[in-house]
């Protein structure tokens, strides 16, 4: 199950939501497990560095016999040949069957990995929340490999406000903090990586499900139902109940929002705060430069409107 669209938009606590359900496991976004996982040893969602989580471990042993330290480099360079700025070529027709023949190693050890967390795990689907479009069609080109897309899409404004805001990326090297984006850069990658998630989707005739953020917070239930369906489960185990509250057990997941460390009771919560902090230039801009993907998508309105943004409350607190 890949978990497509563009950051900010929810599909962290979407993941979050569907790894509680016993027969799929949230992974986080694989793409980055060479890169940040397993060179930069960043932390895996349960706290711990990847390199010693015992999880991961089992993965990569079952996977390479251990941590493959000879291929790391070359693995994290075939995963850079998939990048948003080869899109373009990527979305030509035959573009699946075309590119890279050379990389069909790289293609070979992903199925591998896939096929080794769903073992450890004991899940019968593995949920990527990598999201680029490039990465979604590499899957694509690997063999065995049954991908479904779940694309999540959340009103550009709010994205746009949330990559404007200064905050702490808690798994960053030397305490960084996490990238920001001006609102029109914001809305041009939006737009893009949604019409091209799309394309993709389409012309490879995938099992596809787009799903609005402010649907699945106002009625969790009702909007992951489809989810769960769309991964051949029923759709009635949704695990959040009727107050928004869901329990989050620990997690294994690889990279993605400060969100995936949350664990116990938290209540998804609305979260209105860009209607009232964010600048009427920069709505005017984003309203611009998305449209008409905005109102494809059922943002019609040019004036803020309160949108329900997925915020965890830790019930109790």
């Amino acid at each position: 199950m890949y978990l497509a669209g563009w950051g900010r938009s929810g599909s962290t606590i979407l993941e979050a939501v569907l790894n509680q359900v016993p027969e799929l496991v949230g992974c986080g976004e694989l793409k980055f497990v060479w890169r940040r996982g397993l060179i930069e040893n960043r932390r895996c969602s349960c706290g711990t560095p990847l390199r010693e989580c015992g999880f991961w471990t089992r993965v990569f042993h079952e996977a390479y016999g251990g941590i493959p330290e000879a291929r790391l480099a070359a693995l994290d360079a075939a995963t850079g040949r998939y990048r948003t700025r080869h899109l373009p070529s990527l979305l030509l027709p035959g573009a699946r069957d075309r590119y890279a023949p050379e990389l069909a190693w790289y293609r070979d050890d992903l199925a591998t990995l896939y096929r080794a967390v769903a073992r450890v795990a004991g899940a019968q689907v593995v949920v990527d929340s990598s999201k680029f479009p490039s990465h979604l069609v590499a899957l694509l080109q690997t063999p065995g490999l049954d991908v479904r897309v779940a694309h999540i899409v959340r009103d550009p404004r709010a994205v746009a406000y949330s990559w404007q805001r200064d905050k702490i990326d808690p798994d960053a090297p030397d305490g960084g903090r996490m990238p920001r984006l001006l609102p029109g850069v914001t809305g041009a990658y939006w737009s893009s990586w949604n019409l091209a998630t799309e394309r993709i989707a389409r012309t490879n005739r995938l099992p596809y499900l787009r799903v609005r953020y402010e649907d699945m917070i106002a009625d969790p239930r009702a909007a992951i139902g489809p989810v769960l369906e769309l991964a051949g489960l029923p759709g009635d185990r949704v695990p959040v109940a009727a107050d928004g509250t869901v329990g989050l057990g620990v997690s294994h997941q690889v990279s993605g929002n400060p969100v995936r460390f949350s664990q116990g009771a938290i209540r998804i919560r609305d979260d209105d705060e860009w209607t009232r902090e964010m600048g009427a230039a920069a709505q005017v801009v984003v309203n611009a430069v998305t449209t008409p993907v905005r109102q494809r998508y059922g943002y019609r309105s040019a004036r803020p409107a309160p949108v329900l943004a997925a915020t965890p409350e830790r019930v109790g607190s």
